[in-house]
């Protein structure tokens, strides 16, 4: 038995407090033997094969909505789903097998916990600390087992979340496309769309869309207007007005550069340069939001190659679609004759070097 020094008021706080001990070393002891099914290991991996469905689907509406890059959505989601079966019955064996080997100790536990029930808890203080350090290291093991099953089927839950986030941007590409104030060219299809603040904008920093195409880089300020207020202050109905600030053609674009700022929480900056030329910018500065500068500025860099084409969906795309279909123009200038300079990428006029005649640029048959 314990002894206990001090006043009357302080042996019973001590009491309490080994009371307290007690009962948690007993649902200690407890919870870590109820995880011995490893609910929640599984769980995470049945989660994936049940988004994995989902993530079918969303495949298959993406292109159904005319969304022709990412060839390779088609190949990650076949990928996903011959991993799936595998790794289902690799967590239940892992799983099944940690249950065995820790079964003993759980056993051993609960029977100490069992003894101790109904005990005065001062009378077994060296049981409690006992039972504390034994169901502390149970629920270790059981950390370590949960890491281990994990660790067995990362490459299929790594698998669908990465399809899984880029289902979601692209889905937010196309929404975004759908709503935005801007005309697109015929031969223009969604790329990208990100939430961006435009910082340097001539009318101050703006907060928006940056939009991207094979064509064209475009920014759109977003700005949320009161339709109706409710009880003077509260606003029942709202809409979002939507500003072009920014469109110029890639073949304008010099360079693009992304760089981090912060310590803790950095900002993601994207630096875009372009040509001189009325109504653009020499610089433009956004700060992107939900996503890395890094793999923008790498797309930026594949739009300006041509290596972007290489991401094109080759498989069956909605009738009336422009996908695939080419661009034409004039080789020479109907007014003078000479001969016209290509298009750069996205433009829908060319104008002669000579006579300065306009010719457009149009829908090839596809």
């Amino acid at each position: 038995m314990a002894r206990y020094g001090g006043t009357k008021e302080e042996m019973l706080a001590q009491r309490a407090a080994l009371e307290f001990s007690l009962a948690n070393a007993i649902s200690s002891a407890e919870g870590a033997a109820n995880r011995l099914t490893f609910e929640g290991a599984l769980a995470e991996v049945n989660g994936r094969v049940a988004a994995l469905g989902k993530a079918g689907e969303e495949v298959a509406r993406a292109r159904a909505r005319g969304y022709i890059w990412a060839a390779d959505l088609e190949q990650k989601f076949e990928r996903a789903q011959a991993m799936a079966r595998q790794s289902v019955d690799t967590a239940r064996a892992e799983s099944q097998r940690a249950a065995r080997e820790l079964k003993g100790r759980a056993d051993q536990a609960l029977q100490r916990a069992q003894r101790l029930r109904g005990r005065a808890a001062h009378t077994v203080e060296s049981e409690i600390n006992a039972l504390s350090s034994e169901a502390s290291g149970l629920g270790s093991a059981i950390d370590a087992a949960e890491r281990k099953i994990a660790e067995a089927v990362k490459g299929f839950t790594e698998t669908v979340d990465g399809l899984t986030q880029r289902l979601a941007a692209v889905h937010f590409t196309l929404d975004s496309f759908e709503k935005t104030a801007f005309k697109l060219q015929p031969e223009e299809n969604a790329v990208l769309a990100v939430k961006a603040s435009w910082e340097d904008s001539p009318q101050g920093e703006k907060e928006g869309v940056l939009l991207f195409t094979a064509h064209r880089i475009r920014f759109e300020h977003h700005e949320e207007v009161v339709l109706e207020r409710s009880f003077i202050f509260f606003a029942s109905r709202t809409d979002t007005r939507r500003t072009p600030m920014l469109d110029v053609l890639i073949g304008q674009l010099v360079a693009s550069d992304h760089s981090a700022r912060g310590v803790l929480f950095k900002d993601e900056l994207l630096t875009l340069t372009f040509r001189p030329s009325q109504g653009v910018p020499a610089k433009a500065t956004f700060e992107i939001e939900g996503s890395a500068a890094r793999d923008i500025d790498t797309l930026i860099e594949q739009l300006r190659s041509g290596d972007m084409a290489r991401a094109r969906y080759q498989g069956p795309m909605p009738e009336g679609s422009n996908v695939g279909v080419p661009v034409r123009w004039p080789e020479r200038c109907e007014n003078c004759g000479a001969a016209l300079t290509p298009p750069v990428r996205g433009q829908n006029l060319i104008a002669c070097d000579y006579c300065r005649a306009q010719h457009p640029v149009e829908l090839g048959q596809a």
